[in-house]
């Protein structure tokens, strides 16, 4: 029996976000399988959250694979970065953004070093591109973002092959506005794909 830990934010834990009578990421992966799911994503959730409340709630006794959804919303506070009227060179716009990714990285290295010391079985999600354009909030950034997104999932696969986890890429599977319940949760559809990966990730 498959005892499966979820940690990290609202791609997993985006109940709240789907129509009722629809299914979660997690009831999702229950309906399709026989196997236990601890849910310790929470959403809303950033790198910090997971070390400082997620990582010592895994059951390091029963759990046979960890799965790590997390780094949106690390994204989403520096929002200000894209949205900001300042005239920079392309140099400088670069340099910032590294620098704001920094610290970011270092938890994300650090939650994936905890998780895989306890257990071999890891898999990390990347942040996919979310359904930004159009919306009145986002659309201004929904190009932009695309680059910000690919920088993060750089660290997300460097620090998958430093520490021999696997990878699961977000980005090709949530890839119509379906896929989404507004511009950057799940919804039914979306968290239904995400499962099947997950669930074939588990049983190989």
């Amino acid at each position: 029996m498959s005892y499966v830990s979820l940690l990290g934010d609202s791609i997993i834990d985006n109940k709240i976000y789907v129509h009722p009578g629809e299914f979660s990421v997690k009831e999702h992966l229950e309906d399709q399988s026989g196997y236990v799911f601890n849910q310790l994503a929470v959403d809303g959730h950033t790198t910090s959250d997971v070390i400082e409340h997620q990582l010592d709630k895994v059951n390091n006794k029963l759990t046979t694979h960890n799965v790590l959804s997390i780094g949106g919303n690390d994204l989403l506070g520096h929002l200000g970065f894209l949205k900001n009227n300042i005239e920079l060179t392309a140099i400088e716009i670069l340099e910032q953004a590294v620098v704001l990714l920094a610290p970011i990285k270092n938890r994300y290295r650090t939650i994936v070093k905890n998780l895989s010391q306890q257990n071999p079985n890891l898999l990390l999600c990347t942040v996919y591109e979310g359904n930004l354009v159009g919306d009145s909030f986002y659309s201004d950034v929904a190009f932009a973002s695309k680059a910000m997104v690919s920088m993060f999932n750089d660290i997300v696969f460097n620090t998958g092959s430093s520490f021999k986890a696997d990878v699961l890429e977000l980005r090709n599977i949530f890839t119509t506005p379906d896929d989404y319940a507004n511009p950057i949760e799940p919804s039914h559809i979306g968290g239904k794909k995400l499962s099947k990966e997950i669930l074939e990730w588990v049983n190989k």
